[in-house]
This record gives structure tokens, C-alpha cells and sequence, in this order.
């Protein structure tokens, strides 16, 4: 049994097993509720979505409670889930390949140790400066026009 507190005015919490949650306050329901994927997700976890809205009020009138772990041998847990429990190595193999993708997400890039130098350019322009030549005068005309329309 854990006693914990529930809020700033109420007294401690007594938990020990909950077969379900107690009901909530009304306007509490109606704010959960709003939610859209408060539906969805009682739906996909087989849950009644009265008894799912109850458990998440719970939770918010008592932040201080901790959710309780079900620790279940493989025979309860393939009778009352349906499901064969993983084994070792798959626990092994699935806590590997997040722990890696972690790891993977928090690497230095590959860019950051190849970065190059900038580009020095000379101030004066150097010896690569654009040189003006034979303008044809038709295309000077033209990019006058278009930088420099007629206001008529």
C-alpha cells in the first residue's frame, strides 16, 4: 500500500489495488472528453472509454500517485492478455535497437568535423575581375528598360 498525497487541500491517498477507477468530476469528464484521441486510444487498448476517462481524471486529481506495475507470470499473462510473452533475447534485441537509435540520434553530424575553410576572396577583386568589352548596344538598351522602366 503506498500513501501518497493527493493535492494542495486533500488529505493522503490510500492505494493499494484499483479494480477500477472511481468516477470523476463531471466538468473534469466533459475536459477529458474534448479530446478526441481520449476515444481513440481506450478503443485501442480494448478499454470502456468511461472506465479510461475515469483512470486519466484520477491520475490528474492525484499527480503525486504513481501508476501501478503488473507483474504477471507467463501463464497469466498468455491467459488474461492472449499473448506470449517475449522472451529474454527479445526484451534484449528491443531495448538494444532503441537504445541505439538514441545513440544514433545524439551522434555528432558527419558534417561538423569536415567543414571547409571559406573562400578567401581577394578586397580589391584581384586579377579575376570582369572585364568590359564590345557591348552590344541593343542589349544594353534592353537591360536598361527592364531596370529602369518608363513611367508612362
Amino acid at each position: 500500500m503506498s500513501d501518497e498525497t493527493s493535492g494542495p487541500n486533500e488529505g493522503p491517498v490510500q492505494v493499494e489495488v484499483m479494480d477500477k477507477p472511481p468516477p470523476i468530476d463531471p466538468a473534469l469528464k466533459a475536459k477529458i472528453l474534448a479530446d478526441p484521441n481520449v476515444a481513440k486510444i481506450a478503443a485501442a487498448l480494448g478499454v470502456p472509454l468511461d472506465d479510461y476517462v475515469n483512470q486519466i481524471g484520477f491520475y490528474i486529481n492525484n499527480p503525486d500517485v504513481q501508476p501501478a506495475v503488473l507483474q504477471a507470470s507467463d501463464e497469466d499473462i498468455k491467459k488474461h492478455i492472449g499473448i506470449d510473452p517475449p522472451t529474454f533475447e527479445q526484451v534484449t534485441a528491443t531495448l538494444k535497437a532503441v537504445n541505439d537509435a538514441f545513440m544514433a540520434g545524439n551522434a555528432p553530424s558527419a558534417f561538423e568535423d569536415k567543414k571547409k575553410a571559406a573562400v578567401a576572396l581577394p578586397k580589391e577583386g584581384g586579377d579575376q575581375q570582369v572585364k568590359v568589352g564590345n557591348v552590344d548596344p541593343s542589349l544594353a538598351d534592353a537591360v536598361k528598360k527592364g531596370r529602369f522602366p518608363s513611367k508612362g
